[in-house]
């Protein structure tokens, strides 16, 4: 839902705030943590280093909140890459160590060539591969976007939980993969035991 609104930026005109529903909003921290939290204080009062009121013009102004908005999102671009490389080393351990750990997830959807599932806990997305679902074979339902087991009838939906563990790890194209540990999806929120026995094939 996060990822569907517009990412916050710096403008000298008052944008308004929308989750507060407020035509005029500035804020600013004490102390300082940013760039944007000193230019405000600077405008409010009086600037230390020149001893002198501030007072920039509207284009002063305009380029300072072009700027840090650039660089705001550079570095939270930047936080959320280092977070999943970390994440990356994590799972490959797991496979090094040939002992990977079993994780609950929850599928997000459903392709024809797969599931596409998302791990609560790990906070990562990952590719349950078609190939890897052994125990039959999968028909993709493009309408109800779900996959049924050709002979058992089995389905996989999005909003069902699973329980997986990584069989694959791309650090190039910082992807994931997982396998099915248990024998299908559970009922939609609830958990079982994690002593599931793994049986999934390798994708």
């Amino acid at each position: 839902m996060l990822k569907s609104l517009k990412r916050a930026r710096y403008f000298p005109q008052p944008l308004g705030h929308y989750g507060l529903a407020k035509p005029n909003y500035l804020h600013f921290t004490s102390p300082i943590r940013r760039y944007a939290d000193l230019v405000a204080h600077r405008a409010l009062g009086r600037d230390a280093a020149l001893r002198r009121p501030y007072h920039p013009d509207m284009s002063q102004i305009a380029s300072i909140a072009e700027h840090i908005s650039t660089t705001e999102r550079i570095a939270a671009d930047a936080e959320m890459e280092s977070a999943q490389m970390k994440k990356l080393e994590f799972f490959q351990r797991q496979l090094d160590q040939r002992n990977p750990q079993i994780f609950r997830a929850a599928i997000v959807d459903v392709r024809n060539y797969g599931l596409m599932v998302e791990l609560p806990d790990a906070l990562i997305t990952g590719l349950v591969h078609v190939s890897s679902l052994a125990d039959d074979f999968y028909l993709f339902e493009p309408a109800r976007r779900q996959l049924v087991g050709r002979r058992s009838r089995k389905r996989f939906r999005i909003g069902d939980e699973v329980r997986v563990f990584v069989v694959r790890v791309d650090a190039f194209k910082r992807q994931v993969d997982f396998a099915i540990a248990s024998e299908g999806p559970m009922k939609r929120g609830r958990s079982k035991g994690s002593s599931m026995k793994s049986k999934a094939a390798s994708v």
